[in-house]
């Protein structure tokens, strides 16, 4: 429990109540007739951090206000002051806090309620003076060869031996020891002058045993020689500055439920520091020292030294093991080679661009995946936009209170192909260059629709498109277009009518106008995607237009994009339906090489790798994208992606055997293994098959 006055504005502040904060201690008994602020959970069950970020997240951002019951008190005599009047002094506290900083003054405060705050504020700082004793282990057992705590068996060693140098890459394996366990490092620097003059003493005696070793015409000690080496070599260091020298101590502890469990786990890790050639021991009968001084006190009471110097030292910087750590993050699940968590960010600058490649099995998780990071980047207030070609999106966006468009030949959301693209910032405009792209853009999609197009027709497109922009009063000398009507589809059909070599191309596009498909692509657009998440659903629309449905989809979301410079992330599931076509899968790539400059992060999601092995835009798709990330692979298909990515062995056995929650992420040259960890509320929130 704790209960903190603060001032902010010339306003006191009195903080809810937080019970729990320190572990088997409960504080709300001490404090009677005290208030706490209630979340309104239907139950009292422990909730994760990731549940109670998102509750005020998404309460917060739909406007609705936390209401905060307070217990009743007995009540106060009536006072003068309007705000309060006739209210207890918990409920005076209450009004008071629900007061804007404009009206507030010290004037308001009655005498009874400064009086009742300082009372409350005393019993705090009685109830949390000795906090020791709560933060104390409830149980502690010391042995000759470990120490229980609170039922948990510690084991404690320290490093009695260890060489001049490690590479700090060969000691990823040794601080990414799967074992429960921590490290305690004592660094102290050593006065130089005075370790000269020892160093200097100790050289003068391994040169005359050497010497000593010579007249005599016996074998020199080679551990002698090495030492004398490494002695010269660190007294050039230090005169020159090179390097610094220190006094090091390093405790490790591990600890296990079972005592047989122990054993076996302390013989592993002996073996895996024995193989960097450092040595350690058991740390025996002084088993309180060993305990204190692993402790966060930074309090050594054993004084187990090892001298060395500044290189000697990179070893043990904690933070060299296969991480991904950034300085701006979210949550990206647990690191199996490590078991500590991945806090990063796909728009960190470090990064060449903010793309990211899913590429998995059927039924391997992969759109959860994506929807739990889709779900931690809208707390950052990331603007997500999705395309969702099997409506598995559908419940996030429902959850969350955000835009949801279904396009199909029965739904009343359309997306007009022929829309004027918005201007881009900071991007001078001639008045022939909105229109122009706008018809480049229209000749690709209409190749879409009608598959085969020969040189004349496309010749003819073009006229056409003209002219139907023309008949709509969109000219080449116009300055802006805004306050005009597109034309749309059974417009350009009109304008073909009276043109040359119209028979054929006006068969090809009558389906899309009058016959089979005319809603689809023959209406004015009627939606927007300004929420901060959108999903735009191709489901419903039969297999021969999901094709151009998407390149229509995915032009309508760039030309937005690039209207107004934010942070995106777009999510293309199925990305193999964009490379069925040579023209969508190149706008696909298009898209994934400029998005950098837009802040715009695509994530390309597919579960067929064949697709990406035969189309010649999968490799460039790829390797455009910073972050591929790798889940569950049938054996056929891991041949496939071992040509795109250039597996390791032990990689490709990871992917084949590897569960649905567990998969690999490259971010260039970090390949680290991964498992999902998700709350019970996001799993609500992302599940599509909740019974």
């Amino acid at each position: 429990m704790i209960c903190v006055l603060q001032t902010t504005k010339n306003k006191k502040i009195m903080i809810e109540k937080i019970s729990n904060v320190v572990i088997d201690t409960n504080y709300s008994q001490d404090i009677p007739n005290w208030w706490y602020v209630n979340f309104n959970l239907p139950t009292q069950k422990k909730e994760w951090f990731f549940d109670k970020l998102l509750k005020s997240f998404f309460w917060w951002s739909s406007g609705s206000k936390i209401k905060i019951p307070w217990t009743t008190a007995k009540p106060e005599e009536k006072i003068e002051n309007p705000i309060i009047k006739d209210k207890d002094l918990k409920e005076q506290v209450k009004a008071i806090l629900e007061l804007p900083d404009e009206e507030y003054n010290d004037s308001k405060l009655t005498s009874k309620l400064r009086q009742f705050i300082g009372e409350v504020e005393n019993h705090y700082n009685s109830t949390i003076s000795d906090y020791k004793s709560h933060i104390a282990p409830s149980y502690r057992e010391f042995k000759w060869n470990h120490f229980n705590v609170s039922w948990l068996l510690w084991k404690s060693y320290y490093a009695h031996s260890y060489p001049t140098y490690i590479d700090a890459l060969r000691t990823r394996d040794l601080f990414g020891f799967h074992a429960k366990r921590d490290m305690a490092f004592y660094l102290y620097p050593a006065d130089d002058s005075s370790i000269q003059s020892m160093l200097k003493q100790k050289a003068t005696q391994l040169k005359a045993e050497i010497w000593d070793s010579m007249q005599k015409w016996i074998t020199i000690d080679k551990e002698i020689e090495q030492q004398y080496r490494d002695i010269e070599m660190i007294r050039e260091k230090l005169t020159t500055h090179e390097e610094s020298y220190f006094e090091l101590w390093y405790y490790t502890n591990i600890y296990e439920e079972d005592e047989e469990k122990l054993k076996e786990l302390w013989k592993k890790f002996e073996q895996k520091v024995s193989w960097y050639w450092i040595n350690v021991k058991h740390a025996t009968q002084r088993m309180d020292e060993w305990f204190n001084s692993s402790l966060p006190v930074c309090q050594d009471e054993l004084w187990i030294i090892r001298s060395a110097v500044t290189s000697s030292l990179a070893w043990s910087f904690p933070f060299i093991s296969n991480d991904m750590i950034s300085d701006t993050w979210i949550l990206y699940w647990i690191n199996l080679h490590t078991w500590w968590l991945i806090v990063f960010d796909r728009f960190n600058s470090k990064l060449p661009n903010m793309n990211s490649v899913v590429l998995a099995t059927s039924w391997a998780w992969k759109s959860f995946t994506v929807k739990l990071e889709i779900l931690r980047y809208l707390i950052n207030w990331i603007d997500v936009l999705v395309i969702d070609p099997e409506n598995e999106y559908k419940t996030l966006c429902e959850k969350v209170w955000w835009t949801y468009i279904n396009i199909s030949t029965s739904s009343q959301q359309h997306l007009n192909p022929f829309d004027i693209p918005w201007k881009i910032e900071d991007v001078e405009y001639g008045k022939w260059d909105l229109l122009r792209s706008q018809i480049m853009s229209l000749i690709w999609f209409i190749k879409l629709l009608i598959w085969e197009t020969t040189t004349e027709e496309e010749a003819v497109l073009d006229k056409a498109i003209q002219s139907t922009y023309a008949l709509k009063w969109f000219s080449i000398d116009d300055d802006s277009y805004e306050g005009k009507i597109p034309p749309k589809m059974e417009d350009l059909m009109n304008t073909l009518n009276g043109m040359e070599w119209w028979e054929t191309m006006w068969l090809k596009l009558s389906k899309y106008v009058t016959w089979t498909f005319w809603k689809v692509f023959n209406d004015y657009t009627n939606v927007d995607i300004n929420n901060k998440i959108t999903v735009i659903s191709i489901r419903d629309l039969e297999e021969a237009l999901k094709t151009p449905a998407m390149f229509n989809v995915l032009n309508f979301i760039w030309t937005k994009v690039r209207t107004h410079k934010k942070k995106r992330l777009l999510v293309c599931d199925e990305a193999w339906i964009m490379l069925q076509s040579e023209i969508s899968a190149n706008f696909l790539f298009g898209l994934i090489k400029r998005a950098r400059k837009y802040w715009l992060g695509i994530t390309t999601i597919s579960q067929d790798i064949e697709d990406f092995v035969r189309s010649k835009y999968g490799k460039p798709i790829i390797s455009n994208s910073s972050l591929q990330v790798l889940l569950k692979q049938s054996t056929s298909s891991i041949k496939s992606l071992n040509t795109l990515l250039w597996l390791s062995e032990a990689e490709q056995q990871r992917l084949v055997s590897c569960g649905v929650w567990e998969w690999l992420i490259f971010a260039g040259n970090q390949h680290v293994s991964v498992k999902i960890l998700a709350s019970p509320l996001e799993k609500q929130f992302i599940t599509t098959d909740i019974k």
